[in-house]
């Protein structure tokens, strides 16, 4: 599971049966920083929606077909989901917390 932004699309004039209808889509792996990580490749849109530039979530391997309509077709990667907006703040700044201690006292 990774993200990845469209770069393109891929037009075929013949699938396999159970991909008739099915976007294919050229993604380009980002690393967590969202930069470009790798090589681009084809992933299927189980979205139905991905388009050019957008930011997107894509699994791989056997899971890929399970996002698709008909299971069990050959596909290595698909997108799973379209990123609206990540908020990358860290969950917890020890610069900014207040640090108190209590200690019990023995009157």
């Amino acid at each position: 599971m990774k993200f990845a932004r469209v770069i393109g699309n891929l037009v075929a004039t013949q699938k396999v049966s159970g991909l008739d209808g099915v976007k294919f889509l050229v993604v380009q792996p980002l690393d967590i920083h969202r930069q470009p990580d790798g090589e681009s490749y084809v992933a299927v849109d189980a979205t139905n929606q991905a388009g050019l530039d957008e930011l997107v979530y894509v699994i791989a391997s056997k899971e890929a077909a399970f996002a698709l309509p008909v299971e069990f077709v050959p596909v290595d990667a698909a997108v799973v989901g379209i990123v609206d907006d990540v908020d990358d703040r860290p969950l917890y700044d020890a610069a900014s917390v207040a640090w108190k201690v209590f200690v019990r006292t023995e009157d």
